[in-house]
């Protein structure tokens, strides 16, 4: 579609900014006035289990992606989408009502068939150009792991840190299986490169270069997978090493809450260290054409994996305990 210059709407009390005009079937999410509101709102709209609709995006397509995130981390929000995302997404910016601050915002909003679900499964980017700190929050299994959506985007918001990203499409919204990694569907992002979310956290490590950040995914388990409430990685099943992220976040965490079962590597059976998940082999060194299949040689502490049983996925449980950990 041909672009058009940037819109503004003044919708209640939240402001929003948008790099394209609104057709009759996008799903903008136009009502919702606060993060938290906006990120239910896309989450009810995603591809859900089983229902095929996911579209792994075109190597084009990635690309403009990533080049419209490295400009949201560089301030920039009121920017038109390059043509190959134009038709799908939008860029704007929501002032959110309860805390009074702006974030720009990336989002599919294309239905073109009018049922109420996006239709390529693309993902959501959010950043506070004025964070305080330089965390991205992300939920890669949005849906799928219960809550942990709503908690990563809390927890993003209440520590004024810097990005929030969400999968585009549950786990297994897809058919086909991952030519990454057989063992998944190529909807999971969290073990597919071919995908928004994994094309986010290479371009966030680009714009880091050396500079510390870093990318926080929030999961989630069944209450029987392992015996703690919570285990923390770093993507390899390594004890960490005094003053690592973990283990800092560990002890702010049972500072807090003192009758947490927390775990981590080397001092729990637990096996659910993330040593395949592509993002963190990624933060961990693997060069990004062989995150699918080369496991990390060690790591680097950017990547910390967060596994949570449900009744522990309640933002305001962690919020301290992070804010302690990146001070």
């Amino acid at each position: 579609m041909r672009l058009e210059r940037s819109i503004l709407f003044l919708l209640g009390a939240g402001v929003l900014m948008a790099s394209r005009p609104a057709m009759s079937a996008d799903l903008t999410c136009s009502s919702s006035a606060t993060l938290e509101a906006l990120v239910t709102c896309i989450r009810d709209q995603m591809p859900g289990r089983g229902s095929g609709i996911f579209v792994a995006p075109t190597s084009t397509q990635l690309t403009a992606w990533r080049t419209v995130v490295r400009a949201m981390m560089g301030g920039s929000c009121n920017i038109v989408l390059p043509s190959s995302l134009s038709s799908s997404a939008s860029v704007r910016l929501l002032r959110d009502v309860g805390n009074g601050r702006s974030y720009c915002v990336l989002m599919e909003v294309a239905d073109r068939n009018s049922d109420g679900i996006v239709d390529l499964g693309l993902g959501t980017f959010i950043v506070d150009a004025a964070a305080e700190r330089e965390l991205s929050h992300s939920a890669p299994h949005a849906t799928a792991d219960l809550e942990t959506e709503s908690q990563a985007v809390s927890i993003f918001k209440a520590t004024r840190s810097r990005s929030f990203l969400m999968a585009g499409a549950h786990r297994d919204a897809s058919f086909n299986d991952s030519i990454c990694q057989s063992s998944t569907m190529i909807s999971d992002v969290a073990h597919n490169v071919t995908n928004a979310f994994h094309a986010t956290y290479l371009e966030l490590a680009a714009f880091y270069g050396s500079r510390p950040w870093w990318g926080i995914e929030w999961h989630g388990m069944a209450r029987d997978t392992c015996k703690e409430d919570v285990f923390m990685s770093h993507g390899m099943d390594v004890a960490p090493v005094r003053g690592d992220k973990i283990s800092e976040l560990t002890r702010n965490l049972l500072a807090y809450k003192p009758t947490w079962r927390v775990g981590v590597p080397g001092r729990s059976d637990c096996s659910l260290n993330a040593t395949t998940n592509v993002q963190g082999r990624l933060l961990n060194g693997v060069s990004a054409s062989q995150v699918c299949g080369r496991s990390a040689a060690s790591y680097s502490g950017r990547f910390v994996h967060i596994e949570q049983d449900p009744a522990f996925r309640v933002p305001d449980y962690w919020i301290n305990a992070v804010k302690a950990t990146w001070p």
